[in-house]
């Protein structure tokens, strides 16, 4: 995997369990949103440099990875509206779709996407001999 997307993903994944430590702890509302807030902003920027990686690598599956990415992120915006207008508690059902999504995206598309960037980078070093 790219260094830079590997640290991402660990950062998403400490993220969340912040989160998801606060809400078990009984968080409030403004914690709550200020952790969900900086996973949005890590996710964008980490789908940012996954979808610049494999456009410059013509990754074959890029549109189902991109669509991917924009769902979530529709599902993230749409929560935080939610949780602006004070109409949402955030609970374990959110944070449940979250770890699904993380681990879903982790274990599938990205070490798909790691397993072809080995493998181009494989390639090229075989023909440089």
């Amino acid at each position: 995997m790219h260094p830079l997307l590997e640290e991402e993903d660990h950062q998403l994944i400490y993220l969340l369990d912040a989160l998801e430590k606060c809400i078990s702890d009984g968080g409030s509302a403004n914690q709550v949103y200020s952790y969900l807030s900086d996973f949005v902003i890590l996710a964008k920027e980490h789908f940012k440099h996954e979808e610049i990686l494999m456009e410059h690598y013509k990754y074959p599956k890029i549109i189902d990875h991109k669509k991917e990415h924009a769902e979530l992120l529709k599902q993230l915006h749409i929560l935080q509206r939610k949780l602006d207008q004070g109409s949402t508690p955030f609970g374990k059902e959110y944070m449940r779709m979250l770890r699904n999504w993380l681990d879903e995206h982790l274990i599938g598309n990205d070490r798909r996407l790691s397993n072809f960037l080995y493998q181009v980078n494989a390639d090229s070093n075989n023909m440089a001999v």
